[in-house]
């Protein structure tokens, strides 16, 4: 069969996503423990050097150096003599004998290793590598913005023996359908199925694709496979168009393209239809499909920035048509200027009833042809961010969508192995010596909780903020801001998917 690989259901991207680097160049602090499954040679070519799965001794509590072991055969020296000719007694007032510094070291060494699972010595960061023709440059897309691009989750079936954890949300619980854990990457199709951590509802290794390959698999045997934020982005249309996240409506519509050509002929964008071949062709201007959507670098602080705390949306919008006004009356009196600025002699209200029906780049052909439109009211641009960037969720008011993303959208593989980890060996110690085993898991499970802190979310303020500022910075920023880009790229194939979800509902209504 060769190599191959399933792509995000829902945006069409390989999870297989590898940089170029020259050696030192990222720093290890920004590393994560992360894995390249798969025969790609490429990605084969760092399986070695990169793996998460640390040596059996690696970080291991109980394990003791070898020297340590050659050097101290008894933990502590004994006062019997070893030819038995003496049986003295160590004085009462003498000194117990001081811990040794390497005592200490090992010690403090435990508890930091024990109680800090993220202090840990730096690992080969997978995805990133050298001298590879085949590669997104880390010169154009930082590791930062590229936080998340290799994490795949899958949208699976409830099996009868199926359980909730502490992280499954109301929709998880109610409906036929959960996420997994998540992973690192696809491997190959015939290297076998993924594994995924943490293995919520009991579910360790799943059958995922983009079409139905095995005759002796049902569809809802196969489940999809996703990005965390995809499916962010798909939870937040879905609470907007059917007040809900639509889970069971999602998979309907998957079931009813379970083929490989219907994946194929989902309108995407070009980059993503020109890089899907037998391996990722990452294009040199396409690393854009490889920056997280939601946590975009330089976003939060450019949009913040628009925020006036002394001016509202009315006192902007007054002074936008007083500015009308005002050009108006300066003009009134020059007929040459009304021959060639024939708006000028509009009423405010006409223009910008004209301005209403106009989208941003006639408006700025009209502002370009007169001078009587360059001062616009602050409603103005408000309506053309919510018209022509529908994705930028920022500028939404807080009741048209209640959403937190979930903290798969922000943990990587690596972390959640290194908990999961930490926990087996703590749970295995208080069984042994305290506890019962649940009783000792859940003692390991509160000791390492999974991180759940989502970074802030910006919520703009219409009434206080210069919607003018955010459409002009945004527009000069794109090149910039590639999450923002990909959001937009993700946004439209998400619109796709909630049209086609909905002809489904309305197909089956019918009578």
């Amino acid at each position: 069969m060769g190599y191959s690989e399933a792509y995000c259901h829902l945006c069409g991207v390989s999870f297989n996503i590898i940089f170029g680097l020259k050696s030192g160049e990222l720093d290890p602090d920004d590393r994560d423990q992360t894995t390249l499954p798969g025969d790609n040679p490429a990605v084969a070519a760092t399986d070695v050097a990169c793996s998460t799965d640390y040596e059996e001794t690696d970080h291991d509590v109980e394990y003791i150096p070898q020297e340590i072991e050659d050097n101290e055969a008894y933990e502590y020296d004994s006062d019997i003599s070893t030819d038995a000719s003496s049986d003295e007694e160590t004085p009462e007032n003498e000194d117990s004998p001081d811990i040794t510094d390497t005592e200490s070291e090992q010690y403090n060494d435990w508890v930091v290793r024990t109680f800090n699972p993220d202090c840990r010595e730096p690992q080969e960061h997978v995805g990133y590598f050298d001298a590879l023709e085949s590669a997104y440059s880390t010169n154009i897309l930082s590791p930062e913005e590229a936080r998340g691009c290799r994490t795949a989750q899958f949208l699976l079936h409830k099996s009868s023996v199926w359980q909730p954890d502490e992280l499954h949300e109301p929709w998880e619980i109610n409906g036929e359908w959960a996420l997994s854990g998540i992973c690192d990457g696809m491997p190959s199709r015939d290297c076998g199925i993924p594994t995924v951590w943490p293995a919520r509802g009991g579910i360790e290794e799943l059958e995922a694709d983009n079409g139905s390959y095995d005759p002796h698999l049902a569809p809802n045997d196969i489940a999809m496979p996703l990005h965390p934020w995809c499916f962010d982005i798909f939870c937040r249309q879905s609470k907007v168009q059917f007040r809900r996240v639509e889970a069971s409506g999602l998979m309907n519509w998957r079931n009813s393209e379970l083929y490989r050509e219907a994946f194929y002929r989902f309108p995407r964008a070009e980059e993503v239809k020109r890089a899907q071949n037998q391996f990722w062709r990452h294009e040199p201007g396409s690393e854009y499909l490889a920056a997280s959507p939601l946590y975009v670098p330089g976003l939060s602080e450019l949009l913040l920035s628009a925020v006036n705390g002394e001016i509202s949306c009315e006192q902007s919008d007054q002074l936008g048509k007083d500015a009308l006004s005002q050009y108006t009356k300066a003009r009134h009196g020059s007929s040459q200027h009304q021959r060639a600025d024939f708006f000028s002699l509009m009423p405010v209200e006409i223009r910008l009833m004209i301005v209403g029906f106009l989208g941003s780049i006639d408006i700025t052909s009209l502002r370009a042809a007169s001078r009587t439109f360059t001062h616009l009211p602050n409603s103005v641009w408000y309506r053309l961010i919510r018209e022509e960037m529908p994705w930028l969720w920022e500028a939404w008011d807080k009741s048209e969508c209640k959403h937190i993303p979930q903290i798969w959208t922000t943990v990587s593989t690596g972390q959640v192995k290194s908990i999961l980890k930490s926990r087996k060996r703590l749970s295995e110690v208080l069984s042994v010596d305290y506890m019962g085993h649940k009783d000792a898991e859940k003692a390991a499970e509160h000791w390492f909780p999974m991180p759940c802190e989502i970074p802030d979310q910006v919520n703009l303020p219409r009434l206080r903020t210069d919607w003018h500022f955010v459409f002009t910075q945004i527009k000069h920023s794109w090149n910039r801001l590639k999450g923002l880009r990909n959001r937009q790229r993700i946004w439209a194939d998400v619109e796709e998917i909630i049209r086609r979800i909905q002809n489904l509902e309305m197909a089956s209504d019918a009578p």
